[in-house]
């Protein structure tokens, strides 16, 4: 009798036990079930994937691929210029849509990179921008594809980009809401070469000349009037001619001239270079060439 008193409180509480599946959990080392792993995140096997994926190098991937948009997206990764690749990018996402498949988010976060190196121009950088957020969305937490958008993001900081835009939970209407923003004037540099290049042995008194403190406040005014995404590039011919002397005991003349440029940025540069050189006396040799300013 005492032995059955005793057994019987023992098992009742093993049965209490076997029926609470919270200590089945906690104390037998159980795994609780987890949502399956959503594209790009990790995983051990396939059945750890959501539907539509399968696991490869312990990475969820998606089944449905387009070769031909992918090898389009591989060109555009080779591509000799940004142009081509934004050409050979943009054909790679027509050519998902058109076989009615979702463009992977691998190859947005592709173009979007590519883009914001031509954001140069406005509609580039505000595609880039939109492209880059989508690609955001899109990639887990913690993938390189995603710290390599966020960088990519950064480069059109410059150009007018609010950081709020892309914080939101779905795409904007506009993402270059801000005035672009222009690097420090201390920090500018300017440099001045020749297109075709120039043997002539006076010629570094030109670039000196152009290069001289004195005439830095008036380039960096045409920089801030006429840069684009922090640089700007002016270009107009030069000639230095000769005229002989008429009398044996006086030297011929040199003498610089400088036809007018259309090109806003160019103009205005050579508005200051023009006074400035012709009134260089250290020029003494017959040249014909462009210069090229460059302040970046």
């Amino acid at each position: 009798m005492r032995t059955t008193a005793v057994l019987a409180p023992l098992v009742a509480l093993v049965a209490a036990a076997a029926c609470d599946t919270r200590a089945t959990a906690s104390n037998s080392g159980g795994a609780v079930a987890e949502r399956p792993s959503a594209e790009l995140e990790s995983c051990g096997a396939t059945a750890d994937c959501a539907a539509g994926l399968h696991c490869f190098d312990r990475t969820c991937v998606r089944e449905a691929r387009s070769t031909l948009g992918d090898y389009l997206a591989a060109r555009g990764a080779r591509a000799a210029s940004i142009e081509a690749a934004i050409a050979d990018y943009a054909e790679a996402l027509a050519t998902y849509e058109s076989e009615k498949l979702t463009v992977p988010p691998d190859l947005d976060c592709a173009y979007g990179r590519v883009l914001a190196k031509a954001k140069a121009k406005v509609e580039k950088a505000e595609l880039a921008a939109r492209v880059l957020h989508r690609c955001l969305l899109a990639v887990p937490v913690g993938s390189a594809l995603r710290e390599e958008a966020l960088a990519a993001l950064t480069d059109l900081d410059g150009v007018g980009l609010d950081p709020k835009q892309i914080a939101k939970p779905a795409l904007a209407d506009l993402y270059l809401t801000r005035a672009p923003a222009k690097p420090a004037t201390d920090n500018l540099t300017i440099t001045v070469t020749a297109d075709p290049p120039v043997a002539a042995k006076s010629f570094p008194v030109i670039t000196e000349r152009l290069a001289a403190a004195d005439l830095r406040a008036q380039l960096v005014s045409c920089w801030d009037k006429h840069q684009a995404s922090g640089a700007l590039s002016a270009r107009f011919p030069l000639k230095v001619t000769y005229k002989p002397s008429e009398f044996d005991d006086e030297p011929g003349v040199y003498k610089l001239v400088m036809d007018p440029v259309t090109d806003a940025a160019s103009a205005c540069v050579q508005a200051v270079a023009a006074p400035a050189l012709s009134a260089t006396k250290g020029v003494k040799d017959k040249l014909e060439t462009t210069l090229v300013v460059t302040i970046k």
